[in-house]
């Protein structure tokens, strides 16, 4: 996205949190990002095909027969959508199912407890929201950013340590996520970049 850069990160406060937690509070200025779609507006019809999220099959990708036409496919997703769903992706369903219990534990933990991992002025890593540097306004959201690649630039200070499963679920999930590069290598072929 153009013009998106992280600036800063911020831990979540109190206050913060409470705002977050009560669906009745106006959302404060500093969240507000004028010209972007409101809450609760639907943008495009249910009826609208155009709108429907592409797929893209990892089994295509990786058959010689097809693959040249599903990376096409993904090249498209790309520029039109900026994103997709991959399909038969072959990472273990346990594994994933595993990783969203313990994200939502997580979340789910006392301020105070997701605050053990908070981010650290001037860093990245950690428990908290970030900035935009083009309009200097908070993401509506708490988040948890950790590094998992490469082995050597791991911290496991950031990696939080309640739900006591969450960071075997963490080295589990990044393990099978190998599969990130190789969509990026399709990718590339896309573009025409070795």
């Amino acid at each position: 996205m153009e013009g998106f850069k992280i600036i800063n990160r911020d831990i979540i406060t109190e206050a913060t949190a409470m705002a977050f937690a009560d669906p009745h509070l106006q959302i404060p200025d500093s969240y507000v990002r004028a010209g972007e779609v409101p809450a609760g507006e639907v943008v495009g019809g249910a009826d609208d095909e155009s709108l429907e999220l592409p797929v893209v099959d990892m089994a295509r990708l990786l058959d010689p027969e097809h693959r040249e036409e599903e990376i096409a496919w993904l090249g498209s997703a790309c520029r039109s959508w900026g994103f997709f769903q991959l399909v038969n992706h072959g990472v273990d369903e346990a594994v994933i199912q595993k990783m969203k219990d313990n994200t939502v534990q997580f979340f789910e933990l006392p301020l105070e407890d997701m605050n053990a991992v908070a981010v650290r002025p001037g860093g990245v890593e950690g428990f908290g929201h970030h900035f935009r540097s083009s309009t200097d306004k908070l993401d509506w959201t708490e988040n948890l950013i950790i590094r998992t690649q490469p082995v050597v630039g791991i911290n496991l200070e950031f990696w939080p340590s309640n739900p006591p499963t969450l960071r075997n679920s963490v080295n589990k999930y990044a393990m099978e996520m190998c599969l990130a590069m190789r969509l990026l290598g399709f990718m590339a072929r896309d573009l025409g970049v070795n």
